[in-house]
């Protein structure tokens, strides 16, 4: 496809069209990264590009990624409209705080910093645990 093909493609399945102007830098990255080169084109004054075999790979791993994704995703929908519906404004407002706190911290989580927020979120977890069990043996008495 045409860097005009892609923009046009884009704004098919969403509705918005990117720019020329974040089109062709990001093709030209593609490019310089091998995922993408440029293939033969009938048109003198149009640009193809076609993937690579290297660009077919990442391809496929981000479709593997979106599916886990997607299933997640679906998960988290799912709990978050059963806990929120019957939240507070400044309780709903702490959740979404935390998980924008974990989202963030996302593109730098190593070994280390993934065992310390699994402990954050244990410890948390607990005590709303224990909070809990704690409400519930109250309104039995």
């Amino acid at each position: 496809m045409s860097g005009s093909e892609l923009m046009e493609e884009i704004e098919r399945r969403t509705g918005w069209r990117p720019s020329p102007g974040s089109i062709y830098p990001l093709l030209a990255k593609l490019k310089e990264g091998s995922l993408i080169e440029e293939a033969e084109s009938k048109e003198t004054c149009m640009k193809r590009f076609s993937l690579t075999e290297k660009g077919k790979e990442m391809l496929k791993e981000y479709d593997r990624r979106r599916e886990v994704f997607k299933r997640k995703f679906h998960s988290i929908r799912r709990i978050w409209l059963k806990i929120y519906r019957e939240m507070d404004e400044d309780l709903y407002q702490s959740s979404v705080r935390l998980f924008e706190a974990l989202e963030s911290i996302s593109p730098h989580l190593k070994k280390e910093t993934t065992d310390k927020i699994r402990s954050i979120l244990i410890k948390a977890a607990d005590e709303i645990e224990e909070l809990r069990k704690s409400l519930e043996a109250g309104e039995k008495s």
